[in-house]
Formats: C-alpha cells, sequence, structure tokens
C-alpha cells in the first residue's frame, strides 16, 4: 500500500482492542494483540508504519487485534487500561489458550510495563520493539514520571525487547543516551541488525523485521 492511499483507518477508532478483519483465521486458540506509539501533533498517516507487518501477521491465520489508547495522556493510564481490556478479552473468549502482544517504540513501553504488572495465570508472550524503556521527556503534568533501569517480568509473561542500534534509530539518535538500554529481569534483550535488505533498519522498518522473523 502506498501512503497516498492510506486513510488512518487502523487509528481512526475509538479507544480500545479492535479485531481486524480480512483475515483468514483457522486457529482461534490464541491471538495477537497490537500495541501502537507516538504520533505528535499534525503527523501524517498516523498507524501507516502498521500495514505491511498486519499484513504478514495476518499468513498466520489467526486472530489480530489492534489496541487504540490515547497517546497524549498518562502512561500509567493507558497499561492500566490495557489491562482492563485484556482480561475481558480473555473472559468474553474462553477458547483462548494464551495471547502474543506487539508493542513499538511508546507502545512498547506500555506493554513493558504491564509485563510488570500481570498477575494473571493466563500465559503471554510479548515482544517489545524500539521502545524507550528507560522513560520518555514527553510527560504530561500529574502524570507518573518513567526513569527506569530495569524491569521485573511477571512469571506468566514470556518477554522479549528488540533493540535498535541507537545511532541508526532516528527516533534515538539525538538523544546522548540510548534510551533502550535498562535490564530485563526475567526476560530477553535482542539487539536488532543495523541493515535490512540493503538498507537501515531503523526506528519504524524494526516493526516489520520483528514481525516477519518470529
Amino acid at each position: 500500500m502506498n501512503k497516498s492511499d492510506y486513510d488512518e483507518y487502523l487509528i481512526d477508532r475509538s479507544n480500545g482492542l479492535h479485531r481486524l478483519g480480512g483475515i483468514n483465521e483457522k486457529d482461534s486458540t490464541y491471538g495477537i494483540i497490537i500495541v501502537h506509539g507516538y504520533y505528535p501533533m499534525g503527523w501524517q498517516t498516523k498507524g501507516f508504519k502498521w500495514v505491511n507487518p498486519l499484513m504478514y501477521l495476518a499468513h498466520r491465520e489467526i486472530p489480530i487485534w489492534f489496541f487504540r489508547y490515547d497517546w497524549t495522556g498518562c502512561l500509567e493510564n493507558s497499561v492500566e487500561y490495557l489491562y482492563y481490556q485484556i482480561e475481558m478479552l480473555i473472559e468474553k473468549n474462553p477458547h483462548l489458550d494464551s495471547l502474543w502482544i506487539i508493542g513499538h517504540s511508546m507502545g512498547g513501553l506500555i506493554t513493558s510495563l504491564f509485563a510488570e504488572k500481570w498477575e494473571n495465570y493466563f500465559p503471554i508472550t510479548m515482544h517489545s520493539i524500539a521502545a524507550p524503556l528507560a522513560g520518555v521527556d514527553r510527560q504530561m503534568e500529574g502524570c507518573e514520571k518513567i526513569h527506569r533501569k530495569e524491569y521485573k517480568i511477571s512469571n506468566t509473561v514470556n518477554y522479549t525487547q528488540w533493540k535498535t542500534i541507537h545511532a541508526q534509530d532516528g527516533a534515538f539518535r539525538n538523544l546522548k543516551v540510548d534510551p533502550q538500554e535498562v535490564y530485563i529481569n526475567s526476560g530477553k534483550s535482542i539487539l536488532l541488525p543495523g541493515e535490512w535488505n540493503n538498507a537501515r533498519l531503523g526506528h519504524n522498518r524494526s516493526i516489520q523485521w520483528v514481525c516477519e522473523n518470529l
């Protein structure tokens, strides 16, 4: 799909979980939840970076949900909202035996904070991609300040952090310290390659790489 043809249909939704249509589902015992990142005011084609990765994930022929949240609000509220939405999803779909959650950028931060809090027995596989896990400067007054050196992942979450190379990530390369650098307790941290298909593997293309290599 070309950017000029994209009408922001992924992001132009109410907050919450949205099951994506047009997928030939053969196995519904587990599903995938996508958590998007932050979009600055005036940003064109919000959500476009997810179009091709979602098309690739659709080949797995399992249900996919897109989690829409208010990226201008407090991160802790988005974490709690995601927790609630997933609990409701599990309750309404008793045939599910596990979930994958894939979060990118701020979405990866939200899912990582969620991974510490998850107390349910229900197993979740978590992938956090190019996420500023050490914290973000863009935090509203009255919100919890996120400054982290370590994450302690719940024992019912199989967690992987996928890090881009700091100098090649357009969102992070101008920062003196790589915001991806934290210690993952009870999880894995994997550094992505610098190039892929003869092109720089940066902040947005990292989604496609991970989705094709899971």
